[in-house]
């Protein structure tokens, strides 16, 4: 990862993954593995494969649509889809009220809070790639409630 600036705002925990958590699901591993193999996973069935176009139609169930830019809007929740160097869906990111973006760190990662989509791009062993697609939906009254601890970002 970059250096940058980051808070830890979670215990490691594997029972839920990046793309789980950008929909703020903690309870499921979000991931296509194959026709009627779920094998614990959380995938719909409608979406028959992982690959950005089906990730992006997995966010579409939920009420997101794709949208130009990554900017703050105080009434949407956005996301931010990654691609690996060879075009898959690699991590998603989910924008917090004040701007900041939350990233749960593999599936058995820690959640960050974190001031730049950038922080994670690149091709390193723990980079994500680049943002392929930002998606946008309502936010409900309830999601990212205004975070208690500093209202910095710390560098670990």
């Amino acid at each position: 990862m970059k250096g940058g600036l980051y808070e830890t705002r979670s215990p490691r925990d594997p029972g839920y993954n990046c793309f789980a958590f950008a929909a703020n699901d903690t309870q499921h591993v979000w991931q296509y593995t194959g026709p009627g193999k779920l094998g614990g996973y959380f995938w719909p069935d409608e979406v028959k494969e992982d690959a950005i176009e089906h990730v992006v139609r997995v966010y579409e169930l939920l009420g997101f649509v794709v949208c130009d830019n990554a900017d703050l809007e105080p009434d949407a929740v956005k996301i931010a889809i990654y691609i690996d160097e060879d075009g898959l869906p690699s991590h998603a990111a989910r924008q917090t009220r004040r701007g900041t973006w939350m990233s749960k760190l593999g599936r058995r990662g820690k959640d960050i809070e974190h001031e730049t989509l950038d922080l994670l791009a690149g091709d390193q062993n723990d980079e994500y790639g680049r943002v392929e697609r930002i998606m946008k939906r309502s936010r409900y009254a309830w999601e990212d409630p205004e975070l208690t601890e500093t209202n910095s970002v710390i560098q670990k």
